[in-house]
């Protein structure tokens, strides 16, 4: 028996036992009644008898003081009397008692009616609750059936595949082959078994320098190209984190594939709750000097990681960046994304130590992946990504520029983002795009908590304009209305003076179209 029906089991006997209570309370308060009948019954009777014999000896004590004769006259007369009265007071009290007799009798009636009626009342407000509380085990009981049955999921998938493993290994036996979990792409990781070398065993000693955290969502399509570029790096001791957000498709297969071939790379499976929690996830467990971040549809050059290594160590930064490479996933050719094209990067200062006081974060392209960062720098300043939001790793982004003293940054194309691809935000242009709103107040909030916001307030409201105008130009035609309140709210909470507005919409006129 489960717990369910255990709980269940008990709540019916509660239930029974709390009638049993009730039905001998009641049929208690009946006896009760006919109790203190009976007593008021005996106590008139005893009152009569009481009253008589006083009368008796009242007359008597009278009539000691006449005369025998008198007395004899008298009391034959008052015997008459006393019979009379006696007869008088047993037809009252037997009167008396009958009413008082039927007035209870009536009365209890009533009451037993009325208990009756509540019991029953009750009876069936508990039937009611036990059939409600039975749907709500029911559905409660389906639910975390369907619950632990999608956590099960990829178990069983892992189980079937390491029997179907082991039952081709068993075939092959003879043969010395070995089949991985995905045995339909032997032939694919045969061929790069020279550029993917094995590594099952990491020393005791292994102190990873660098943590790169891996978040993985039905990427599968992608995702062989990003690792294999990872397992490569030229600077070895590193630690790849990935993190399956839920993955409907092979991903659970391909990491768990690529965890067996290589000891440094770690997987968590969790149920999906979106990117910035997957990468906090890994976080938590992080344990490199630094920190870098991949997106599992993207992948970097083989000396990325060795090349910002090396700058950050010699310059003792907090921040290494590089430039990106681009490839137009629909068209299938290398080509820069427009938002990260080289004249973007034109404004930072190159191979030379600066912060946020030297040039503004809003003025060169945002992301998180083309860089390399202290872990300290996240520990002390408790940085971390946006959870339940697309665009979460602008909370990143902003918390750890606007809180490094040192960056340093050099014109390599070092990443490769890969765009134009299905299933995109920035390609879906879905109601998805709404959610960059919410990034403005949590960008705003970091700006106040690092005392930079009077400073950058000017860029602050370029970037947030000119990014509630493009997204707004983006999204589909049914989110528009609803991006569009949003995005009026938003304009409104940031309380822009009139001078302000004066400036924004010199800047950018269609502004004034938009806010009438």
């Amino acid at each position: 028996m489960n717990n369910n029906e255990d709980k269940y089991l008990k709540l019916e006997k509660q239930y029974q036992d709390s009638l049993e209570s009730q039905k001998r309370y009641y049929e208690s308060e009946l006896e009760l009644l006919k109790s203190k009948f009976k007593y008021e019954k005996e106590k008139i009777k005893i009152e009569c008898e009481n009253k008589t014999l006083e009368k008796e000896q009242s007359l008597k004590s009278f009539y000691d003081v006449k005369n025998v004769e008198d007395l004899e006259k008298q009391k034959e007369y008052f015997i008459s009397e006393l019979d009379s009265q006696k007869n008088w007071y047993e037809e009252e009290i037997k009167r008396r008692c009958k009413e008082t007799e039927n007035w209870h009798i009536e009365n209890l009636k009533k009451e037993t009616e009325r208990l009756q009626k509540e019991f029953q009342e009750k009876y069936s407000q508990m039937e009611e609750t036990l059939k409600c509380t039975e749907e709500t085990l029911s559905s409660h009981i389906l639910e975390q059936k369907e619950y632990y049955e999608k956590q099960l999921k990829p178990f069983k998938k892992i189980i079937k595949l390491k029997n179907k493993l082991k039952r081709k290994n068993k075939k092959e036996n003879n043969k010395g082959e070995q089949y991985t979990l995905n045995s339909s792409l032997k032939s694919d990781l045969t061929a790069k078994a020279d550029k993917c070398p094995e590594i099952k065993e990491l020393p005791d000693n292994f102190k990873p320098k660098i943590s790169i955290i891996l978040p993985v969502y039905n990427v599968g399509k992608y995702l062989r190209q990003s690792l294999d570029s990872l397992v490569n790096q030229t600077l070895k001791e590193i630690e790849i984190i990935c993190v399956d957000d839920g993955s409907g498709d092979d991903s659970y297969e391909i990491l768990e594939e690529y965890k067996n071939k290589d000891a440094r790379i770690k997987v968590i499976h969790k149920e999906n709750k979106g990117t910035g929690a997957a990468r906090n996830d890994g976080l938590r467990i992080a344990s490199g000097e630094y920190i870098g971040f991949v997106d599992p549809d993207d992948w970097v050059k083989p000396n990325m990681y060795e090349r910002l290594y090396t700058l950050a160590k010699e310059k003792d930064v907090d921040i290494t960046m590089c430039m990106p490479d681009g490839y137009d996933e629909k068209n299938k050719k290398e080509t820069p994304f427009p938002y990260f094209v080289d004249e973007n990067f034109a404004n930072i200062p190159e191979e030379r130590i600066f912060s946020w006081k030297d040039l503004s974060p809003f003025k060169y392209p945002m992301c998180v992946w083309n860089k390399l960062y202290k872990k300290e720098l996240f520990d002390k300043n408790k940085i971390e990504f946006a959870e339940g939001l697309d665009f979460e790793d602008h909370k990143v982004i902003f918390g750890s520029l606007l809180t490094a003293e040192k960056i340093y940054f050099i014109k390599e194309k070092l990443y490769v983002y890969r765009f134009n691809r299905e299933g995109s935000v920035l390609t879906d242009n879905n109601r998805r795009l709404i959610d960059h709103i919410e990034i403005f107040n949590i960008v705003e909030n970091i700006l106040k908590n690092t005392n930079t916001y009077e400073a950058l307030r000017e860029d602050f409201l370029l970037y947030k304009i000119h990014n509630l105008l493009y997204y707004y130009s983006m999204i589909k035609e049914e989110f528009k209305n609803e991006y569009y309140e949003n995005m009026i709210n938003s304009i409104k909470e940031t309380n822009i003076t009139e001078e302000e507005m004066k400036f924004l919409k010199e800047k950018y006129p269609e502004l004034e179209e938009i806010i009438k």
